[in-house]
């Protein structure tokens, strides 16, 4: 009798153990589902939508901001595209193929800026 209240005794613990690292990896997997774009954008940087980030600094500063986040990787590389009246347009490319972004758009217009991060 000792002997099968000593099994129901090790199938509770395992069984306990094995809810608790489902809750734990559950919990994991909640924390880590953030959104990853937001690590290479600057701290105030708020999603607006799939891929599309509005930025609370103006443009030059949050360019700044963002080749800070990325100053003396090598596979980084940046080019100003537009520079119009109330419209300009700075990109970070990345040109390794296996990084989780290839293009991030850097875009001011009409007083605001965004950023639209592409795969």
């Amino acid at each position: 009798m000792s002997r099968s209240a000593l099994l129901f005794d090790l199938k509770k613990v395992l069984c306990y153990k094995a809810v608790a690292l489902t809750a734990l990896l559950l919990l994991s997997y909640g924390l880590s589902a953030t959104d990853l774009n937001l690590k290479y954008l600057p701290n105030q940087a708020v999603k607006v939508g799939d891929g599309k980030y509005q930025l609370a600094k103006d443009f030059d500063t949050s360019v700044k901001q963002i080749r800070a986040l990325f100053a003396g990787d090598a596979n980084i590389k940046e080019d100003l595209h537009i520079n119009e009246d109330n419209f300009r347009v700075q990109v970070f490319y990345n040109l390794k193929e296996s990084a989780p972004w290839h293009k991030i758009y850097v875009i001011s217009w009409d007083d605001k800026v965004f950023a639209r991060v592409f795969k």
